[in-house]
């Protein structure tokens, strides 16, 4: 080490660790160290750290990154963290924690959201203008649920602060909020607290509660390091520490965008579009502007795109398959002219996020062809990734921001072909940089002001930030594209919002039909192969549903049966072949067999595994085996259940979603992806196995974190609890319902099951909603009037409640294989 040189600690407080970087003033990375903390799981769509975990990972992280780098203690000048935004903690006036921190992925308050989106307050402006969605993540949202649903807590807490408030508290002693935290996430833009929005909500006394002073990027936070925490950390009492912010948006001043005109452009999954605005601004198709969020006196705006990295992912794993590799598929689409020869595609896999703000959009590709290829296919899903992000461009340039240049970071930077399309579309110089880990860094940059080291943020970007290469656009192929979006891929969101909405009259459906002139539905398609040897041969005598039933599609529409399947959970253990027997001969369809591990997920309760399926099996080779795993691992059980004679198994989606294998920035849509990405892969193996596929969600869980799956065909049944995993005779949860309506909207010919709670009367209410397959346990082992008695009642409920063209179908089958269907059903199956 150079005598008299002076070093820097970046720390950046992520979902699963605590990472500390050493650099010194030039920006270089001399050693890095990392220290995990758990994440523990109450309850589906919870999600909570301990805000100790975060202190001893603090202490262990330092103290190992200094000792790798091998600097002196006294030769560190200062230190700054992020961390992880919206992750919210309740203290006492001492800094202690009244309880567990509401992690930045807890969704339980999405209810709190809705209010909050619906209370109209002119603080929400920044979010599309008014027309944004606000996130249960954010810090009001959860800061009401707590009011709501642990008053106490919340009347005891001094305050209610973020992760990176905490870390500071007990770094230096006082308590003070980043402005980045509170522009763009507490609505308090422009250094102005949210007073209308709180009056709104009737809690106007969390602004009490809220750190009382709030400071800017790289301002020294108190007289530094306390005795106790340098001792924890090893490094000197009084080290200034500098304040820091949220973990995307200091990595945007690692990244070196820091002037107007500069947008970084943070690449995986998903988009994350994050610019420096001159002036404030706000409006349709963009959340922003975000007062001093980076910068004082610097204006912030966000946009993104839901389905970026894992669209072309989607192409490779689904339809190529992964012996393909991403550099032939760029080879082959380097030779593909721009346009694709007519084809185009629309990137909304799953939804779009800005521009449209739109959750039930969807991808198309329009214009094939017989003469396109895989590297005409691949080139148009790249363009319309860069045709997306040029949309993000154009409204924030309606709104008055016009970016000069795309600083890129993450996956997209690993194709050459990719960086050049997206220049040529949005007609910008990307420019690539030569550390990666940029919030660290911008932490770093942030102490190093704070040190003295540089006077200010800009001069020390500049001595730390080094752009390693830069992609230009090329005019011809601009003025080409400029052509194409404008004349091909703006169009297709209006012509197809219609059919993702489900607006649009479908072929040959309604009052019109074939009558009216329509053409007729197709006919069925012919029978695929066999499925896998094992219990899927059962499928085509017991599922009784259309949707891949023994390897026949059924026609177009065609509605699913009613099925009853008795859980075995409320069954007499003692005695559990007796009593499989019994249901079997009372006239049960299925036999639903509950797995728990005794997890959260499960509610605690541990109950039966594969050997007792297979004993099952053993006894009652011909029954249908509905078996429901609500565990932590599921994929762990998918090998042992077919082995076992498991004839369909259901996985719960929520363990997918508790996955922290994240996207820059912490962008709930890319997380959402890389859930449904693991859940895929385990509904892919169950159906390898010849076994049907299922997915279930807990009560509190939205229907949109499982609609993908739905609309990709990668499931053949949802479950929806109508009560939290673990234990019989819960009370049913009628607020499902809405769910269960609103999936059979989507899907006509979808197996829906429902399972907790369910008797005549639930029953009843949960086939007019629009499932026609209810988990029933005490109200049929536990009958007064019998087994056989219970079911016949359950049966004629379903049949009763059943929606029109189930209760036609229901009478159909009730008539024999060979009745006739009516209306738009004889014209799908003639």
């Amino acid at each position: 080490m150079a005598a008299g040189q002076k070093y820097v600690i970046g720390v950046d407080g992520g979902t699963e660790s605590l990472r500390a970087g050493v650099f010194d003033a030039a920006g270089r990375p001399l050693a890095f160290a990392s220290s995990p903390y758990p994440t523990s799981y109450p309850h589906p769509s919870w999600a909570e750290q301990s805000p100790d975990d975060w202190w001893a990972a603090l202490g262990a992280a330092v103290r190992a990154a200094v000792e790798e780098s091998g600097v002196a203690v006294g030769d560190i000048a200062a230190m700054c963290v992020d961390t992880t935004c919206c992750t919210v903690v309740a203290l006492d006036e001492s800094g202690a924690p009244l309880r567990p921190a509401l992690l930045w992925m807890d969704m339980r308050s999405a209810k709190q959201a809705a209010a909050v989106a619906d209370c109209g307050a002119p603080e929400l402006r920044v979010n599309a203008g008014g027309a944004g969605p606000v996130s249960a993540e954010w810090m009001v949202p959860k800061a009401l649920w707590l009011k709501q649903n642990e008053p106490k807590v919340y009347g005891a807490a001094h305050w209610i602060c973020e992760y990176q408030d905490y870390l500071n508290f007990h770094l230096t002693g006082e308590m003070v909020a980043s402005i980045d935290n509170v522009a763009i996430r507490w609505h308090a833009s422009g250094g102005v607290w949210p007073e209308r929005l709180l009056a709104a909500l009737g809690m106007e006394e969390l602004r009490g509660k809220w750190p009382q002073r709030v400071l800017p990027l790289g301002e020294r936070i108190g007289s530094g390091l306390t005795e106790r925490a340098a001792a924890h950390l090893g490094l000197p009492v009084g080290l200034p520490v500098a304040q820091g912010g949220a973990d995307a948006f200091i990595g945007v001043i690692g990244l070196g965008v820091i002037a107007p005109g500069q947008m970084a452009m943070l690449t995986g999954s998903s988009h994350l579009h994050i610019g420096i605005a001159p002036a404030p601004m706000s409006g349709p198709g963009m959340f922003g502007s975000y007062a001093d969020a980076v910068l004082p006196g610097g204006h912030v705006v966000e946009g993104g795109q839901t389905s970026t990295g894992s669209v072309i992912n989607w192409l490779r794993r689904a339809l190529l398959g992964e012996g393909v590799g991403y550099g032939e598929l760029n080879e082959e689409a380097a030779a593909v002219p721009p346009g694709c020869e007519g084809l185009v595609a629309l990137d909304h896999f799953q939804g779009n996020r800005t521009p449209h703000t739109d959750p039930l959009s969807r991808g198309a590709l329009v214009g094939l062809t017989l003469k396109h290829t895989r590297g005409h296919v691949f080139r148009a899903l790249m363009e319309a990734v860069c045709f997306g992000t040029e949309a993000v461009l154009a409204a924030m340039r309606a709104a008055g921001f016009s970016p000069s240049s795309l600083t890129v970071a993450g996956g997209a930077t690993k194709s050459d072909l990719w960086l050049q399309i997206h220049a040529d579309v949005t007609n910008l110089p990307l420019h690539l940089t030569e550390v990666s880990d940029a919030p660290a860094l911008g932490c770093a940059i942030l102490a190093a002001v704070a040190a003295g080291l540089h006077p200010d943020v800009p001069a020390a970007t500049a001595a730390m930030v080094r752009v390693a290469r830069t992609v230009k656009p090329d005019p011809a192929r601009h003025a080409e594209y400029a052509r194409l979006f404008r004349e091909r891929y703006v169009p297709l969101y209006p012509a197809l919002k219609g059919l993702f909405h489900g607006d649009a009259p479908t072929a040959g459906g309604g009052a019109g039909g074939a009558a009216g002139g329509g053409a007729a539905a197709p006919a069925p398609a012919p029978a695929s192969a066999a499925p896998a040897a094992g219990a899927g041969r059962r499928l085509a005598a017991a599922a009784g549903g259309p949707v891949g039933v023994g390897g026949i599609p059924a026609p177009p529409g065609a509605p699913p049966r009613p099925i009853i399947s008795p859980s075995i959970l409320a069954a007499d253990f003692a005695a559990l072949g007796d009593e499989v027997a019994r249901v079997l001969a009372g006239g049960a369809d299925w036999v639903h067999v509950d797995m728990f591990d005794g997890s959260a997920l499960a509610g605690g309760n541990f109950t039966i595994g594969p050997p007792v399926v297979a004993a099952l099996r053993r006894r009652f080779p011909k029954a249908f085996l509905d078996c429901h795993l609500a565990v932590e691992h599921p994929e762990k059980y998918i090998a042992p259940l077919a082995d076992a004679g498991a004839s369909s198994v259901t996985i719960q989606i929520e363990p997918f979603l508790q996955i922290t294998d994240r996207a820059p920035g912490g962008d709930a849509a890319a997380r959402l992806d890389a859930a449904l990405g693991f859940a895929r892969r385990a509904l892919g193996a169950i159906r390898e196995r010849g076994l049907r596929a299922a997915i279930a969600l807990a009560p509190a869980t939205p229907l949109e974190a499982v609609m993908p799956l739905v609309e990709a065909g990668d499931v053949d049944m949802v479950l929806c609890m109508t009560v939290e995993c673990g234990f019989g005779g819960q009370r049913f949860q009628e607020g499902v319902l809405a769910k269960v309506a609103a999936l059979r909207a989507a899907a006509p010919s979808l197996q829906i099951q429902v399972d907790g709670g369910i008797n005549a009367d639930t029953a009843r209410a949960a086939a007019a909603a629009g499932a026609n397959a209810v988990v029933a346990g005490t109200a049929v082992f536990g009958a007064p009037g019998g087994v056989e008695a219970a079911l016949a009642g359950l049966r004629e409920a379903l049949v009763e409640a059943l929606p029109g063209g189930l209760a036609r179908a229901a009478a159909a089958r009730r008539g024999g294989a060979g009745a006739a269907a009516t209306g738009a059903q004889a014209a799908a199956v003639s």
